[in-house]
């Protein structure tokens, strides 16, 4: 069995113990589709490096068996979520349930070795605390929300910096680091949590919104080196608008089309409203903004309808490039009723009713956000098995 195929076939096998909550050799067998002896074979090396336990059970017949069950302490990960004012840091078990955590302010004014400095103090401090072996961390996984990556990181995180906070990681922890968008390792979570969804564009729209493509329940083009390149949709939808967005650097992208304060701007300068109601639109939650929409108020309509309408657009871009099987929705604003029938209408409009049949509303609730950072170490390493040969941990 080479390697490739070990190590996909050893996916397979935790996935499924782990979806299952543990199994018996036979069990996986049939259900990872490969021979009884080819499951001795893995289990076996996975049994002598510690990552599976037996677990003996009795069947409904009387029979006593062996249970296999991940060891979910063998190793763990640390997450960090970078969001615009404060960056988050957790260390979990295998599992994902988190050991320990951690939270402090960016205030560190553009000043990058201030930063990384504090962000390896925390690390640090964050492993100690919860008194895991440092060798027993198999990675870290660096998430940046989408508020931080257009607001902050253009200051603090020049073209060469990803690489420099890559480095320092590595070098005091001796972990391997991974870095990603929020919504790209959301929607790789998403492709774990549901692994029936093999194919597929993962729009979510909410406070947080953005997009990303998953092929054979792996990220479309992974590797990242800057925040341009990062997974963040900035396609043109609105080639006459004179919006001008300070990531992409172009007019009538999609990201900025579809913010929430590009839409508010927009019913304002449309209307002779009182100061009083102007302060009213600029502070409205997104959630209260469609919910207005669905009890019948004009402008909220008519900008809901605007936004369904670009991303109607941004799917039919995705669906002419790379046909996919599924689309998933996420967030609270495509669980409205009205907003999913504007969807639809447009994509009927537009020559694409056959989407309709494969829109999917998400209902996961992510308990904490940070929990897609401390994943992407779990996924790259552990699930596709990226340990050395000799495991001394």
């Amino acid at each position: 069995m080479d390697f490739k195929t070990q190590n996909k076939n050893i996916t397979n096998l935790l996935k499924f113990i782990d979806g299952c909550g543990g199994s018996n050799k036979l069990e996986i067998a049939e259900n990872i589709m490969v021979s009884p002896a080819a499951v001795t074979k893995i289990s076996k090396k996975l049994l002598g490096d510690n990552i599976l336990l037996e677990k003996k059970y009795v069947d409904i017949n009387g029979r006593k068996k062996n249970l296999l069950i991940i060891n979910y302490n063998r190793f763990y990960s640390v997450g960090v979520l970078i969001e615009e004012n404060s960056t988050k840091v957790v260390l979990t078990n295998l599992k994902n349930d988190i050991i320990s955590e951690l939270e402090f302010i960016n205030n560190y004014n553009g000043n990058f070795e201030n930063y990384l400095k504090a962000l390896l103090e925390f690390i640090d401090k964050l492993q100690k605390k919860s008194e895991v072996e440092a060798d027993k961390i198999i990675g870290v996984g660096v998430v940046m929300s989408n508020e931080f990556i257009v607001k902050k990181s253009l200051d603090l995180f020049k073209e060469d910096r990803f690489l420099t906070l890559k480095k320092s990681i590595m070098e005091k922890f001796e972990a391997y680091v991974f870095v990603e968008t929020e919504i790209r390792a959301e929607s790789l979570y998403q492709s774990f949590l549901e692994p029936e969804h093999k194919n597929f564009f993962f729009i979510k729209y909410e406070e947080k919104r953005g997009s990303s493509i998953i092929i054979d329940n792996k990220l479309l083009n992974p590797a990242i080196s800057h925040y341009r390149s990062m997974g963040t949709r900035h396609f043109i939808v609105e080639p006459n608008s004179e919006v001008y967005c300070e990531v992409c650097k172009k007019k009538g992208c999609f990201e900025t089309m579809v913010s929430p304060k590009n839409i508010i701007n927009d019913i304002i300068k449309e209307n002779n409203y009182s100061s009083i109601k102007k302060e009213l639109y600029k502070n409205m939650s997104l959630k209260e903004f469609v919910k207005r929409a669905e009890d019948g108020e004009l402008d909220e309509c008519k900008s809901l309808r605007k936004i369904a309408k670009y991303i109607a657009i941004l799917m039919i871009n995705h669906n002419n490039l790379l046909p996919l099987d599924t689309f998933l929705l996420s967030g609270e604003t495509f669980k409205s009723t009205l907003f999913l029938s504007y969807l639809k209408m447009y994509l009927q409009e537009f020559q694409l009713g056959e989407v309709n049949e494969k829109l999917i509303v998400v209902n996961t609730e992510m308990k904490k956000e940070e929990l897609i950072a401390s994943f992407l170490p779990i996924n790259y390493m552990f699930y596709n098995y990226h340990f050395a040969e000799n495991l001394h941990r």
